[in-house]
This record gives structure tokens, sequence and C-alpha cells, in this order.
């Protein structure tokens, strides 16, 4: 068996944002509430097991999501000692390699890696207990690539940890210097895999990262130039597919990869890229990350230089169109590179593209629109402290405001 030399650096794809956040932000509001107290003048044992137990069932289809969900669920008694706030760390690894699973969400990553880590806090569990199932985390199979595609045995690993000593795990492994641990538990169960494993070879993925590779050269020469920036965004995205295949196919990925950068570059300085067709290669055979992937790429590119170019937003507008990605979902992808850019940068992007306008639509589905929007930028003003992103979330209410009087 190849070894896995981990995943140092992975492409995040972005998919129904606030579903996916609401499903993973368990944590001891939810958790604690399902909590209670060990009864005086009997054991815990005499009514509930010792041993902290997990299942893992399908959850629900939510109409507003177009993934399906496993709910991690726990029940028993995690035996807190102290009354200090405590969290719980997933792992998952594949039984049959002893080799991680990877995770496209950030929200489920280490920190410097794409190894699967979901960390929820529980607060103070002292002398507390589930009687009863409750939800801990979950799993989104879209979102999990593991080194072998199809029904594998997956060990879910579950870190009981105290949360002020939270420990920073190096691509699946705890360090050698980590405090603060209490136990850890496991549970074995099968699952399906539906993306290819990083230790097989994938030619139809391979296809569409150099299509994709491709757009994001025309997205870097939207405004007539290709920055330094814009560069190294599309190499350091290389590089993660790279060191995230199996040995044997890094050199075929790498040489792959890097001639299609370097024939991609060479052409658009004659002719602009064939946009349709690049996208059509990747709407034919990509899969729904992919094209998370591909439009992921665009916008990192997009905001490398710290400007939202308009030709640069009407191209990734085109290309989400055109490979089959939700305008919503889009947008909200789009919505987290402009609120980190430098505020006084951005007087190349037009109103309508910044605000997602559609100029086909009326002026009723306009404005229905822009009060949607005012309601999210206010809140998000609210919520955030000084600095760039709040700089950047009251100059979007500056655009809402004159979009209001232009449109009214």
């Amino acid at each position: 068996m190849e070894s896995f030399g981990y995943i140092i650096t992975l492409v995040v794809i972005y998919v129904g944002y606030s579903i996916v956040i609401s499903l993973f932000r368990v944590g001891a509001k939810a958790v604690g509430a399902s909590a209670k107290t060990l009864m005086k003048g009997g054991s815990f044992a005499d009514h509930y097991s010792n041993k902290l137990q997990f299942k893992v069932e399908k959850l629900p289809k939510d109409e507003d999501s177009m993934y399906e969900a496993w709910g991690v669920f726990s029940k028993g008694n995690p035996t807190v000692s102290l009354e200090h706030p405590a969290m719980l760390i997933f792992k998952l690894l594949d039984k049959t390699t002893g080799l991680p699973i990877v995770s496209t969400f950030e929200i489920t990553s280490e920190e410097n890696s794409r190894v699967f880590e979901h960390a929820v806090s529980i607060g103070n569990m002292q002398d507390k207990y589930w009687p009863d199932w409750v939800r801990v985390s979950v799993l989104i199979p879209e979102s999990l690539i593991g080194p072998h595609k199809g029904t594998r045995t997956l060990e879910l690993q579950c870190y009981l940890w105290y949360e002020h000593l939270k420990p920073q795990f190096e691509r699946g492994f705890l360090p050698e210097d980590h405090t603060g641990g209490m136990n850890v538990f496991t549970h074995e169960f099968n699952f399906n895999l539906i993306n290819a494993g990083y230790l097989e070879v994938d030619n139809e993925r391979l296809e569409v990262q150099v299509a994709s590779i491709k757009l994001a050269i025309s997205i870097a020469m939207a405004d007539g130039s290709f920055d330094k920036s814009e560069g190294i965004e599309i190499k350091n995205w290389i590089k993660g597919l790279v060191d995230s295949a199996g040995e044997s196919q890094r050199d075929e990925i790498k040489e792959t990869l890097n001639s299609a950068l370097e024939e991609a570059y060479n052409e658009v300085k004659s002719s602009p890229i064939n946009i349709e067709q690049a996208c059509a290669d990747i709407k034919d055979i990509g899969s729904t990350a992919d094209k998370f992937d591909l439009i992921e790429l665009c916008l990192d590119v997009m905001s490398s230089d710290g400007e939202a170019d308009k030709e640069e937003l009407k191209q990734i507008e085109q290309i989400s169109k055109l490979v089959g990605v939700d305008y919503d979902e889009m947008s909200k992808m789009k919505d987290q590179r402009l609120i980190k850019l430098d505020p006084a940068s951005s007087s190349n992007s037009g109103l309508e593209e910044k605000l997602d306008i559609d100029p086909e639509w009326d002026n009723e589905k306009i404005n229905k629109h822009i009060l949607s929007l005012y309601g999210k930028w206010n809140g998000r003003l609210n919520s955030l402290s000084e600095g760039i992103e709040r700089e950047n979330a009251q100059k979007m209410l500056d655009l809402i405001a004159e979009a209001r009087k232009k449109y009214s």
C-alpha cells in the first residue's frame, strides 16, 4: 500500500452556506440543554451505561439544501470531573488503510490542513450525562474524501477535551506535548464515500481541473493584466491538488496541471479563453464538489489583488451559470470575499455586479432583492467589530442605498 503524504492544502468548497453552518454549529447551547445532572443517592450505572455511546443515522432531507446529511448522535456519560467548559473533537479514519478522511469544508477541517476535524463545545458537563440520544455532529458525503471511493468502514474518533486546552492536531494526529485530554471514544460504522479517493486515479477530475485552470486564467486577465498575486493563487491551488494526491499520481498530476497553466497563459495573450467550452467540459463530467471548487478558485483569483473588478465579477457570474452553480450560492461565496477587500480599492466594481442585480430583472424584483440585501448587510454590520470587514459592510450598505435611489 502506498503511503499518504497527508493533506497540506485542499480547495475549499462552499455549499449552502447558511444550511451547512447551522448543521455543524451544534454547540454548548444545543447539546448542553439535553444534559441532566447525575442523580443523588444512586449511581449513573443504575439507569444508564457509563460508556459514552455513538450512532450515525441519516437525517431528514432539508428542503433548502441540495445535500443529504448524516447525524452523529451520542448518549451516556462523558465523565467530566472538573468544572470547566469541555468539548468533543471528532476525527474520521478509513479503518482498512488507517488513513484519515479529509474535508472540503473549512468548518470541518484542521487549522493547517484539510484533514477532517469537527470541534463541538458542550459547556460545563461536570457530573452530567445525556439520558437520550443527542446530535453532536454531522457528516455530509459531498464534503468527504477518503483514500478510496465506495462503501468503507470508518472509525469515528471522539476526543473529550477541556476547551481552554484544545490541542492543534497535525494531519490527523495529536502533538506530543498535549494536555487537557480526558478520554478518547471510538465508533465504527459503514459509510458510502461518493467522491473519488485521493489514492485513486481519476482522469475525469483531472480534465475538470485543467478546465478550471483555463477559467482562472481568464478571470485573472479580465481586467487586462495578469497580476503576480493572481498567478500565485493559481499555483497554490495546483500545489494543493498535487499534495493531496497519492504518491504514484503526483508527478503526472503536477506535470498535467503545470502544463495547463502555461498553455492557458500563452493562449490568453493572443485570444480570449473559450469560456463556454471550458464550462461545458466541467458541467458534463464534473461533480458538484468540482463545480464549487471552480467557483472558489475564480473568486480567490478575483480577490487576490485586493480589488473586485467589474469584468472579473461578470465572468464569474457567467461561469457559475454555465456550470450550473446556484446563483444565490455564488452570491454568498462572493460576499465572503468582498467583505475582506480593501474598502478603498473597489472603484472598478459596478453597482449591479457587486449587488448581484440582474439587468434583466424588472424593478419590482430588483427592489425586493435590494430589501433582502439591506437586511443581510445591516445584520452583519451590527455583528462586526471595527476593522476592514466592518468598513466593507458599511460600504455595501452605501451601495444598497445608491441602488434604492436608482431603482425606486
